[in-house]
Parts: C-alpha cells; structure tokens; sequence
C-alpha cells in the first residue's frame, strides 16, 4: 500500500525563502521528509526510523536550517529537513544529473518511477507519517517530478530578484559553485553558454542570467501543470506570515496543525529586503542597467 499520494514540493531559487516558509509546514504532525541523516547515508532508508527518537509522544525536538533563529546546541545531531541531494542522486543513477540539470525534457521510465516511488514510501512509513513533502532548490523540475509523482503539488516560492541575486553573491555555496560559471545545466542557448564563459569575472550579470533561466523555465513548467502549483510571495509571506502559511496548507490539503502553529508563534520572521530597501544599498556593487536588462529579457547575448 502506497502512502505518498499528493505529496507536498516545495521550489524557487535558493535565498528567495523556501528554507524557513517549508520548514513551518514541514512542522505538519502528518508529514515525512528527506533527513539530515538520509542525506548522510543516501542508500539506507531505514534511516527514517531515526526520526522516532527524537519526534514522537514524549518530545518533539526537530532540527531546522541555522540561518537567522537561534538553534539549540544539539541542532546538529537533531532530525531536520534537508533537500539531500546525494539521496535523489543515489535514486535518480548516473543518467539524470538531478542536482544541476533542468531536466527539461527527462521523464522517469515506468520502472524508474516505481523504484523511486517504493523509496519514498519507505521512508514515510519508516517516519511513521501519512503524507510525503520535500523540498529543492535551483530548477523546478516539474516535468520530471511529476513523471515520478502524477498528483503532485508544488508550492514555488519567489522574492524579488535583487534581493535574491545579491543573497546568492554572499553565500559561500555560490562562491564555490555559481560565481564564475553558469551552475545548472541544459536550458542555456549556445550564444549564452559563449557569452558566460566571456562574462565568467562577472559574476553580478551572471548571476542574472542564471536567475533570469530559472524563473523563465519554471513559469513554463508551471503552465503545463497550472492546477497542481502555487506561487508563494516571500514579501508576502513576510507581511504576514501566518495567512500565507495558511494559504499553502489549503492549496495543498493539509489540516489545520497545532504544530505548525506553536512553531511560527516560537520563530521570528525577518525582512531580509530590508536593506535592500535603500535604493543606494540595492545598487551598492552590482552593474545594475545591464544586470536589469537581462532580468527584464531586453539584453543582446
């Protein structure tokens, strides 16, 4: 028997607010997730059985994502949501490049989608749960996604692009990974791909590239499978954090939770536009003409 009917994803750029606004709903009593543990031993679905320990009638003491909140000493060791990339690479084979590809036209086999699916209903019943979410960041995936779970909702998260774009500059994953190269892989024009590796010093106009592919090709996705996705605000979610979290949760058929309640009372939401408010301080290091005729698709590659 199947238990991962309808499951909950979340999507959007990183920095744009999928971490905090899916860790509130990942607070939901009938939710199971990819783990902090699973992402350590990718091919062990047992490992859900960890959850347990520290989530059940006695206690509830779930991890979350270190970023502006306080988090207890023992944080790290503790059961969290993680988007646990070398669980899906581990599922998904050499074949699908699930970290970096926009999987534009991949779809799962039959066999593939059942195998995957199998998986993943392990780990709910492992986590002793009723329903599936998780969440990725980068491209939406939808086609694929949707290849491996038909009834699927996708929730994608977005926040305005300066914000974002000079969120990603100060992040030492895109340091690493997406300053000097184009990250994600398989949606570029090949005038694209030569002016990136020309522009690879310029990471501002880079970055908008790359943000600019992702939002284009997930409104595209999007439109193919109009009735199974909302787009979350996160200026919305800030203005008003429990209508917006309330709006997820009808849209994806979730019951009014406690849980989640008590955890969004407990966390304080932070404007992280705030700065950027200053219009000096949102143009402060990024070559903006340029940098806003890509995001508004005018500039010439």
């Amino acid at each position: 028997m199947e238990n991962i009917s309808k499951p909950v994803i979340f999507i959007g750029s990183g920095r744009s607010g999928t971490t905090i606004i899916s860790e509130i709903v990942f607070r939901h009593e009938s939710l199971a997730w990819p783990s902090n543990y699973q992402e350590r031993f990718p091919s062990i679905t047992a490992v859900n059985l960890l959850r347990v320990v520290f989530d059940n009638k006695l206690w509830r003491m779930q991890g979350q994502k270190p970023q502006l909140n306080k988090v207890s000493f023992f944080n790290k060791v503790l059961f969290k949501p993680a988007e646990a990339y070398k669980f899906w690479e581990y599922q998904t084979g050499p074949s699908i490049d699930f970290s970096r590809g926009f999987l534009i036209n991949e779809r799962a086999t039959e066999n593939e989608a059942s195998k995957i699916r199998s998986t993943f209903n392990k780990l709910v019943a492992y986590q002793f749960k009723k329903r599936l979410a998780f969440k990725i960041t980068g491209p939406s995936r939808i086609g694929y996604l949707t290849s491996i779970f038909p009834d699927a909702v996708f929730i994608n998260i977005v926040r305005d692009p300066l914000p974002t774009i000079k969120s990603w500059l100060n992040v030492d994953f895109w340091q690493d990974k997406g300053k000097n190269q184009l990250w994600w892989t398989g949606a570029y024009t090949k005038q694209e791909e030569e002016w990136a590796v020309k522009n690879a010093e310029n990471p501002q106009l880079l970055a908008g590239l790359q943000y600019k592919k992702l939002q284009e090709i997930t409104a595209i996705e999007m439109a193919r499978y109009k009735d199974q996705c909302i787009t979350i605000r996160y200026e919305d979610f800030v203005a008003n954090p429990p209508a917006v979290i309330n709006t997820i949760m009808d849209f994806a058929g979730l019951h009014k939770s406690k849980q989640v309640d008590d955890y969004l009372q407990g966390i304080t939401v932070y404007d992280q536009n705030k700065e950027q408010k200053d219009k000096k301080k949102s143009n402060e290091g990024i070559e903006m003409s340029d940098l806003q005729m890509i995001l508004e698709g005018k500039y010439t590659f």
